[in-house]
């Protein structure tokens, strides 16, 4: 019986996406390539957390130059897993520098575009969800203050859940939510008025409904997605299955035929919060969704999902995931209901407001030798 469970899921899961995914219902709509009468864009991109030194890291610069371009009338967020693999660690640490590094090539990005950036925390920001994670991401949050730049900000701040808030103009709000803080189980910060973490949720979402009820059109931006196709939602495949050890360095290609599905499997089973099938996450999805589906954002952005998709639930706002923030990354993904979009390939995307109040999302792709592509768009409202 464990071994047809084992091959079944071999199967099921064996092919990934491998080219541009467009759904049919907007695939022969017209690129939207002008741009004269946007008034702001928001980008977004996440898990970019260990570039290549010397500024090998291609995408952070092409992410600069696209920024800079608009930087006088554009917001820059990094959705999370700002340092790989586990957030910043203390200062006598023989790997600080390395992080400090990782971080700072990513501050830069905010530093010479001068366009307002904003750093989510994600969880391997909070010591990839071990038990440092809070002095983890106060000292990620004390380092980026430290450089001195008034553009750049890592929210919500002191290792609370949020939800904070900047209002861009008299049109644009983004909520910022540490979601990472939900997951935790080791110690994490409460709400002064709080007595308990429930109560710390309950006022969390009760702010959050608030801050959703505004005329401006408003933008949700946190580390973890509420829907996904790919690993986090258990898709493996058939490379996860027969070469698992490659999760634990992507140089280990040793091939463990039948034994290797044990990881896929345990991970479709529950055995960690930063999947769908854990009962934190869960909670999670089901609590956020809750009030999302009732206010209805322009779209929930996150990263954590090492992929590029556009998803169309059924309450009525977009799911972006953005979390190819670096060409080391590749994750398995397919497509479900509701994608619209989907594309395994390092990039970012960008949100672009016009001034009669559409809203229009831009996927860019950076390949090894070329600018950033625009490989697709479409209109949100």
């Amino acid at each position: 019986m464990k071994k047809i469970l084992v091959l079944t899921s071999l199967f099921i899961n064996a092919c990934s996406i491998r080219s541009v995914y467009i759904a049919e219902e907007i695939g022969n709509r017209a690129p939207i390539g002008a741009v004269d009468s946007v008034s702001y864009s928001i980008f977004l991109i996440g898990d970019a957390g260990e570039p290549m030194p010397d500024g090998e890291e291609r995408i952070l610069t092409v992410l600069t130059d696209a920024v800079s371009r608009r930087s006088k009338n554009s917001t820059l967020i990094f959705l999370g897993d700002n340092i790989y693999p586990a957030g910043l660690p203390e200062t006598d640490r023989s790997d600080r520098r390395e992080m400090e590094r990782r971080l700072s090539e990513q501050i830069a990005v905010g530093e010479q575009s001068g366009a307002p950036t904003y750093f989510v925390p994600g969880n391997h920001d909070w010591d990839r969800q071990g038990s440092d994670g809070m002095q983890a991401i106060l000292r990620q949050a004390q380092f980026i203050a430290g450089k001195g730049l008034s553009n750049v900000r890592l929210l919500p701040a002191d290792a609370l859940p949020g939800p904070s808030y900047i209002d861009v103009n008299d049109n644009i709000r983004i909520i910022f939510i540490d979601t990472q803080w939900w997951l935790h189980e080791y110690e994490k910060p409460l709400y002064r008025n709080a007595a308990s973490e429930d109560e710390t949720k309950t006022q969390f979402l009760d702010s959050l409904s608030q801050l959703l009820t505004t005329q401006r059109t408003t933008l949700v931006a946190g580390h973890h997605p509420l829907e996904t196709y790919g690993e986090h939602n258990g898709f493996f495949d058939w490379r996860d299955h027969l070469f698992p050890l490659r999760h634990l360095s992507k140089y280990v290609w040793i091939p463990l035929p039948g034994i290797g599905s044990l990881y896929p499997l345990s991970r479709m089973w529950g055995i960690t919060q930063q999947d769908f099938s854990g009962s934190k996450y869960g909670e999670l999805r089901h609590r956020l969704d809750s009030v999302l589906s009732i206010h209805r954002p322009i779209a929930y952005a996150s990263g954590h999902e090492h992929s590029l998709q556009i998803l169309k639930p059924a309450n009525g706002f977009h799911y972006l995931v953005s979390g190819y923030g670096m060409k080391s990354h590749s994750s398995a993904l397919r497509t479900g209901e509701g994608t619209l979009f989907a594309r395994r390939a390092p990039g970012f995307m960008r949100l672009d407001f016009f001034a009669d109040g559409r809203v229009c999302v831009r996927v860019f792709e950076v390949s090894e030798n070329e600018d950033g592509t625009e490989i697709f768009s479409m209109m949100l409202r």
